[in-house]
């Protein structure tokens, strides 16, 4: 079933979005879309509240639909921090990261919302990147997107994010391993940078400038204003239809200097982490990547190749080399959604603000149902082992009882009560052999039961436990009276007639009663049938 997912950027000067179509085999390029941010108006004072007005316009405009969204968090709101632990357990990481964090940032951490990205880990090892976020900036963000439809199932920093690009497939001619190359979004006023290798983030950064600084700088250097800088920038002239500007290439090494600088600092920085790999390559993508002799000026500066993000497969042929660079950060956060648990874990959304519709919301129901179905289960054997008790104290004294019973009335303790039985009845011991009734008392409650009809007994044979009868009655009818009566006596309920046939040309008929000899003692007194 198709699944379409959301990446969603929130930039200082426009907003751009791109929606995933996914299913089991893969993914497809579905539509890419970007909008300026309004102008500053009445209840647009604020940077935030244009971006967030500019997602809705744009999702109102296109009319996606779609059922997961990730989002970055916009400019450089989420500082990173690095943490080396010494072991890779992942809930002893869950267990002492907190301390580590709340260390290292200048606020509670009930006033902020965090979580770690394992950058690299080996044995007795554990290189982390924790992304931190105030909670009110986090809610600000979550409440401006709810009206647009957007509840974003995961909030990520810029920067890592970047990862998802390599991680799915999507980069053309990555390095090979163990080789790293620095994905680098030059966005209008801040910059992601992020080292990778294999598709996995070593190290993430963000930081303040970008195209408006570059502007700046080279206006100044110029004399002009900052909107023919621009222009100069995007096209190479400072007039439309005018020529190449020739003073570009030595003006923009002398803008670029702060940018080569943070670039550097990446670079050292990344380097000294127990993760490092040698960096080989810069990827150039955001929307200042297109301006004309940047990778140059930079290669120049920096002393490595740097290449512009190029794509491959259906998104090489969906995008174009310009577009590639442009949404590079709103496709590396819907391929983050579609990765999912394939990807380095980071979800700024977590405890409170946890998605519903998070993979981590899920495993959390999932963990809150499995404590409670342990605490039935528990409760379950701590009852049943309750009855069994119980049942053994019951047991033990329902023995003594019996051992009390046996030992007055036959002077030896029995406490099994089928041996108890057998004893209390006679059984097992000498008089066991006497029979419980004899045969004259057999014989009387066969007198006893004997009807009132015209018969003679020829035989009767009485054992311990069986009764034979054979005789002569004047009519067929007759033997199941006698049946009928000798089954009303308690010692012979299972009487049962052999048939009856005609004694020659007499009109007599001969019979066989057969019973089995069921009472003990004495026979009841009966009247005569």
């Amino acid at each position: 079933m198709a699944h379409r997912i959301l990446g969603l950027d929130l930039g200082t000067s426009s907003v751009k979005a791109v929606l995933l179509e996914t299913t089991i085999r893969g993914f497809t390029l579905v539509d890419v879309a970007e909008t300026p941010l309004p102008a500053p108006a009445e209840g647009l004072e604020s940077l935030r509240d244009r971006q967030l007005s500019g997602a809705r316009d744009l999702l109102a405009g296109r009319g996606w639909t779609f059922e997961t969204a990730v989002a970055a968090l916009p400019g450089v709101a989420a500082p990173s921090h690095f943490v080396t632990l010494p072991f890779s357990d992942t809930r002893r990481i869950e267990q002492t990261v907190l301390y580590e964090v709340e260390a290292a940032i200048p606020f509670s951490l009930e006033e902020v919302c965090w979580d770690w990205l394992a950058l690299d880990q080996k044995p007795g090892r554990s290189d982390l990147l924790v992304g931190v976020v105030r909670k009110d900036e986090l809610a600000a963000l979550l409440a401006g997107l709810a009206p647009a439809g957007v509840d974003p199932a995961v909030v990520v920093p810029g920067a890592p994010a970047l990862a998802a690009l390599w991680a799915s497939g999507a980069v053309a001619d990555p390095v090979a391993p163990p080789e790293a190359e620095l994905a680098v979004d030059l966005g209008f006023e801040r910059t992601h940078a992020c080292v990778v290798s294999e598709g996995r983030c070593l190290f993430a950064r963000t930081f303040a400038g970008g195209s408006s600084s570059l502007a700046r700088a080279l206006a100044r250097d110029l004399g002009v204003g900052e909107a023919e800088a621009a222009t100069v920038l995007t096209t190479g002239r400072l007039e439309p239809g005018g020529g190449f500007e020739p003073r570009l290439g030595p003006s923009l090494r002398r803008a670029l200097a702060p940018l080569v600088r943070e670039l550097r600092a990446t670079q050292r920085a990344a380097d000294a982490r127990p993760s490092r790999r040698p960096v080989r390559q810069i990827r150039l993508a955001g929307g200042a990547a297109a301006v004309p002799g940047l990778g140059e000026a930079l290669a120049g500066d920096l002393g490595i190749p740097v290449l512009p993000l190029s794509l491959q497969g259906s998104l090489a042929t969906r995008l174009g080399a310009e577009e590639a660079e442009r949404f590079a950060l709103p496709l590396s956060l819907a391929l983050r959604g579609w990765l999912g648990a394939r990807f380095q874990r980071l979800n700024l959304r977590r405890g409170e603000f946890a998605s519903t519709r998070s993979f981590q919301d899920t495993k959390d129901k999932l963990t809150r149902f499995a404590v409670y179905a342990g605490l039935v289960l528990l409760l379950a054997l701590v009852s049943s082992g309750v009855k069994v008790v119980a049942l053994s104290q019951q047991e033990k004294l329902l023995d003594q009882s019996l051992c009390d019973v046996t030992q007055k009335v036959v002077g030896k303790c029995f406490d099994d009560f089928t041996v108890a039985e057998s004893v209390l009845r006679g059984r097992g011991t000498v008089g066991a052999s006497v029979p419980r009734v004899s045969a004259t008392g057999v014989l009387a409650e066969l007198a006893a039961r004997t009807p009132a009809v015209p018969l003679k007994f020829d035989r009767i044979e009485i054992t311990r436990d069986k009764l034979h009868l054979q005789g002569t009655t004047g009519a067929a009818e007759n033997v199941d009276r006698i049946v009928s009566s000798l089954r009303a006596s308690r010692c012979f309920a299972d009487a049962r007639s052999g048939g009856a046939r005609r004694r020659g040309a007499e009109a007599k008929f001969e019979f066989t009663v057969d019973s089995s000899v069921t009472c003990e003692g004495a026979p009841a007194p009966a009247e005569k049938g």
